[in-house]
């Protein structure tokens, strides 16, 4: 009981020297979320102007004044990714193609509703300017894809009309009458396969190596860039509480303590706990950021979340507590410290450079970064946020976190030297 009693003694006096650390604490809190609010706004404004700008200028001529001529140019112009200008000549709407202050110009020949009617072959022309391969590829899988759903059309009316004629059901009725039937039946035909297609037999699911549903996208990135910031600068306490111990010793206070009846495994133990909780802080308060403003997913496990923010404070802070007890002075101890804080999170995927974990590809990245806390740090909170992963599954990392912290710690409970 009164070793407890000290270690909580120790904390709170070092939560006092925490508190005027001014510009720690704006490193430890507010750089992440600046890093991680600048790279997020980024990747959303990159998206959404993507998905909103007209990628390229076509000139529309429509030289059939049918019926399926006049759909197929509104398809045309109701197509997001193009700015559709018409033109009612081919000459006129090829110019600008020519000079290339157009992607392509696209005729619909004046016998199109016709042909289709009847069933006979047709086409539509595309000129397109051979300086840009580009968008003229871009342009002919658009008019590929809206023809080919003329030409279910085309082939559906001609499947009922001859159906409707080999059944005899037109023989009897006038022309008016055909053409009611045929176009009753039609509408039927075409509205049901409108309807199979919004809602098909065959969908798909995207779900996660667990089973569960997941959407990719954003979320997952986000899932993976604040927990990688995170576990970043956690790591950099190591500098922090390392210098904070070796500066005592050199300042005398180190003695002061040991003249009390305070075991020195305490006093490490006591400031450790309170660079945890200076940890701990950090996850909430960027998790919470990221999670109101990026709606940062949080996964299904608040207790895997909780442990392994748990854990991984311990053993960045067993890891400073080592590096004091192998250096000889503060500064070595801030020299290293900043030194591991970014190779460490280089090679333990700490930076979001990609959608996913780079260290998952494998190979001698994949070895070599899980050799590093900060690896197993992020994997465990990628899985439980991107991946909906249980307590249980991150177990591993948890475990492997814990197991490096324990021989942090103690290597540097044999190792320090409590006096100068």
């Amino acid at each position: 009981m009164n070793n407890i009693k000290y270690t909580l003694s120790v904390a709170w006096k070092e939560i006092q020297v925490i508190s005027k650390e001014r510009a720690w604490l704006v490193i430890l809190f507010l750089l992440p979320l600046m890093i991680g609010g600048f790279m997020g706004g980024a990747n959303l404004a990159m998206s959404s102007s993507q998905s909103d700008v007209i990628l390229l200028q076509v000139n529309l001529v429509n030289l059939d004044r049918g019926t399926f001529g006049t759909e197929m140019s509104k398809v045309f112009q109701s197509i997001e990714a193009l700015q559709v200008t018409t033109y009612t000549d081919v000459a006129t709407a090829q110019e600008p193609v020519l000079k290339g202050k157009a992607s392509a110009a696209i005729v619909i020949p004046s016998d199109f509703s016709q042909r289709i009617d009847s069933y006979t072959p047709t086409s539509v022309e595309v000129i397109v300017d051979p300086a840009e391969p580009e968008s003229a590829n871009i342009v002919m899988g658009i008019v590929k894809q809206v023809a080919a759903e003329f030409g279910i059309w085309g082939e559906v009316q001609y499947g009922v009309r001859t159906l409707l004629d080999e059944a005899g059901v037109l023989k009897s009725a006038s022309p008016q009458d055909a053409r009611a039937i045929e176009a009753q039946n039609l509408g039927v035909v075409m509205t049901r396969i409108n309807e199979m297609r919004t809602n098909p037999v065959i969908a798909i699911s995207v779900e996660d190596p667990t089973g569960e549903e997941t959407n990719p996208g954003f979320g997952s990135f986000f899932a993976y860039l604040f927990p990688g910031l995170t576990v970043m600068f956690i790591f950099f306490i190591v500098e922090m509480s390392g210098g904070s111990l070796l500066t005592e010793r050199e300042a005398g206070t180190m003695r002061r303590l040991l003249t009390a009846p305070i075991p020195r495994g305490t006093i490490l133990a006591g400031k450790m706990l309170a660079y945890m909780l200076l940890a701990c802080l950090q996850v909430v308060v960027v998790f919470t950021v990221a999670g109101l403003v990026f709606d940062t997913p949080m996964g299904k496990s608040p207790l895997g979340l909780v442990v392994l923010t748990l854990v991984t404070a311990f053993t960045a802070v067993a890891l400073g507590m080592l590096i004091a007890a192998l250096s000889k002075t503060a500064k070595q101890v801030d020299g290293i410290g900043v030194i591991l804080a970014f190779v460490l999170a280089g090679l333990g995927g700490a930076l979001a450079i990609s959608p996913t974990p780079f260290y998952r590809s494998g190979g001698f990245i994949g070895i070599i970064s899980s050799l590093t806390p900060q690896n197993h740090a992020v994997e465990g909170f990628y899985q439980l946020m991107a991946e909906n992963a249980s307590f249980v599954q991150v177990l591993p990392q948890i475990g492997i976190l814990l197991a490096m912290g324990i021989v942090f710690f103690a290597i540097a409970l044999w190792r320090f030297r409590f006096d100068s």
